[in-house]
């Protein structure tokens, strides 16, 4: 049972630095295939959602942002 797709809507919009609004994108389930077919699994449903969502295709684990976490005991501030 691999993920095939990541679903995805659009959040709340913000202002870069640059000065443009630009919407936040969350990811709220995934699309997986089984032996029956493809199913989906919803993890979260937005706050004042539209219902629309977007599949997009799982990104490689490399080039996922971090969670902020630390690699290490020995990267920790403290």
């Amino acid at each position: 049972m691999g993920i095939r797709y990541e679903v995805i809507a659009a959040g709340e919009t913000y202002t870069n630095k640059a000065g443009e609004e630009k919407k936040r994108w969350n990811k709220i389930g995934v699309v997986m295939e089984t032996a029956k077919g493809l199913s989906l699994k919803m993890e979260t449903v937005p706050v004042n959602w539209n219902g629309w969502a977007m599949l997009s295709e799982p990104k490689p684990r490399e080039e996922k942002p971090k969670t902020g976490g630390f690699d290490d005991l020995d990267d920790m501030p403290f």
